[in-house]
């Protein structure tokens, strides 16, 4: 797995249809919007004359507006493609008759090995059902630090192997973390990697049905040319408020995003790093990962490798595509909202690191526009951080006596709001004609997506400055640093987190005592900022089964988990209920060691 030079020469799929006009529809109907949006703003602003702060009022606005319109226009194509499907057949479950042998790679660090292991084994039961057990191993790769959940894992995984014996089980743990995750699956394709046609890479909390998994390499076999294919998962065992909602929102609008992605993106589509195939050899091949020059955050090893190794792979003619169509593929959600502003700071760092490769001589247009996507994703809280703050000046030049033009017209704010809101009234029209997936009209959809936006326009202020400081914290030197998600909640939230957003929203709340037109569009973003901390604390809360609040934001998968799920959900339980037999310590090293796999206090 030679390490891929930043800048290469581009080799074009043979007989593949170009699909950049469809991106470039979309750019241009982007770029519409933002001009009628432009347009209203200066005709409102030059009613008194344009001054320097309407000038860049305008210039903030309209950055802001062609994200939010493109990503827009990315949902409406995906519910038109949603509303024109046809219905699906039923699914029949057939034996996987390939030659193929695939690694499941897990990839873990000081995590929960009960869930992890429960997960484990729920697929491989499930891979049987679907007879395709012969055709998948499974790899769990760990750079885990601390000796105590070391000693788990080597428990955890003798557990496993006991149980199921049948199965293909095995276990490496680096002393080395050189690269951290994506150094890890380096090294796993470099010692293995020739033993396997394909691989499919999961996170420690993701799941696969079998009939998934089998699709998967069916889809493979049949495609030489494609290298890699992303599914786009569905979160589940959410318990928080907020994780619960996020849920919720992944549920409702996560097909329709993914099929307008994987529409514009054609074979030059993403990876996100779990829950997708890939053909080892092109990995092996292609998708060595060059070390960034310089030094401070943004320079050495990639964070956000899963970008750039999609572009690499699609630069070497190879297809990589988005599959939402793929259904059984699932995740879950960070439990709370001090642990989705520690990843946010994790994940803008790596996006921004992109930077220097955003010009890599070679990558296909529509992966730079990928990687444009990632790093707007955070570019746009500072932009909007940015926003509030120049229409705070413009309130308090006025109170100073200094003349300032008028404030946008209504017409502006209402096309704002809608292209805003697009996911939720396009998720809403597809509901009231039935083709939303998995609602199939229930009624119960109006109440979750009422909640879900209740309580993702409350978070989005505290979301949007803590975004904004993750975003400008590596030009400054601070790096977020790599720490294992965490996976469950754990009670209460920490108010220090949340001191920006607490003297941000106080700030605001000064100027709408000397302004009442800035408070009139100014005042829920300062409530939530005052209210950030006892917001997180409230949002950290898990509303019990089958309450009113539970069932507002219940989910298809909630109502009717799915058997992969329930399977997890039940051994994970037994596990910790302590009804599964420990191994004993002196058969660690025996049992461990298989097929020439180091593994645990004996590995390199």
């Amino acid at each position: 797995m030679p390490q891929q030079a930043i800048d290469a020469t581009r080799a074009y799929p043979a007989g593949e249809a170009d699909t950049r006009w469809r991106l470039a529809l979309l750019i241009g109907l982007a770029i519409g919007i933002t001009g009628v949006a432009s347009g209203l703003a200066w005709k409102a602003m030059a009613r008194d004359g344009v001054t320097l702060l309407d000038l860049i009022t305008i210039v903030l606005l309209s950055a802001n507006v062609a994200w939010i319109a493109l990503a827009a226009s990315t949902a409406a194509t995906g519910a038109l493609l949603l509303a024109l499907r046809p219905p699906a057949a039923p699914a029949r479950r057939e034996a996987l008759e390939t030659s193929s042998l695939t690694a499941i790679i897990v990839p873990i660090r000081n995590e929960d090995m009960m869930r992890v292991t429960a997960s484990a084994r729920a697929i491989i039961d499930s891979l049987g059902r679907h007879g395709a057990a012969q055709a998948f191993e499974i790899f769990f790769l760990s750079d885990t630090s601390d000796p105590a959940f070391a000693a788990e894992e080597e428990a955890a995984i003798i557990r496993l192997r006991t149980i199921r014996p049948e199965a293909e089980i095995h276990y490496r743990r680096r002393a080395n973390n050189h690269g951290r995750k994506a150094g890890n699956v380096a090294d796993f394709v470099r010692r293995w990697g020739g033993r396997y046609d394909y691989m499919v890479v999961f996170d420690a909390d993701s799941l696969m049905s079998g009939r998934a998994l089998a699709d998967l390499v069916r889809r493979m076999d049949a495609s030489p040319r494609t290298a890699l294919i992303q599914t786009v998962p569905m979160i589940v065992n959410a318990q928080t408020l907020i994780a619960r909602s996020q849920q919720f929102a992944m549920r409702a609008y996560g097909q329709m995003f993914g099929m307008g992605l994987a529409w514009w993106s054609g074979g030059a589509g993403n990876f996100w790093g779990h829950n997708a195939i890939v053909r080892v050899r092109a990995f092996a091949a292609h998708a060595g990962l060059p070390v960034l020059p310089g030094r401070g955050p943004l320079a050495g090893h990639i964070m956000s490798h899963d970008f750039v190794e999609a572009a690499m792979l699609r630069r070497a003619g190879w297809r990589v595509e988005i599959a939402p169509e793929i259904e059984g593929t699932y995740e879950e959600s960070p439990p709370t909202l001090d642990d989705i502003c520690t990843r946010d700071r994790r994940w803008a760092q790596g996006n921004l690191q992109h930077l220097k490769l955003i010009g890599a001589n070679g990558f296909d247009p529509v992966n730079r526009a990928h990687i444009v996507a990632g790093v707007m994703g955070y570019a746009s809280a500072l932009l909007w951080f940015s926003l509030i703050v120049v229409g705070a000046l413009q309130a308090w030049l006025e109170h100073g006596g200094v003349k300032v033009s008028g404030a946008p017209d209504f017409s502006l704010f209402i096309i704002t709001m809608v292209i805003v809101l697009s996911p939720k009234w396009l998720a809403l029209l597809l509901w009231a004609s039935g083709r939303l997936p998995g609602w199939n009209g229930n009624p119960g959809f109006l109440a979750g997506l009422a909640v879900e936006t209740a309580i993702s326009a409350a978070t989005a202020p505290i979301l949007m400055v803590s975004q904004a400081h993750a975003f400008v914290a590596p030009f400054l030197g601070r790096d977020a640093g790599w720490r294992p998600q965490s996976r469950v909640a754990l009670g209460g939230a920490n108010s220090a987190l949340y001191r920006g957003q607490f003297v941000f929203g106080l700030f605001l709340c000064a100027t709408m005592l000397i302004s009442p037109g800035f408070a009139a569009w100014t005042l829920p973003v300062a409530a939530s900022l005052v209210l950030a901390a006892p917001l997180a604390l409230g949002l950290a809360h898990a509303p019990r089964r089958r309450t009113w609040l539970w069932r507002a934001l219940a989910t298809p998968e909630d109502m009717q988990p799915p058997s992969i799920v329930r399977a997890a959900g039940r051994t994970g339980h037994a596990l910790a209920e302590g009804r599964t037999p420990a191994p004993a310590a002196a058969a660690i090293g025996a049992v461990l060691t298989k097929d020439g796999v180091e593994a645990g206090r004996a590995a390199a």
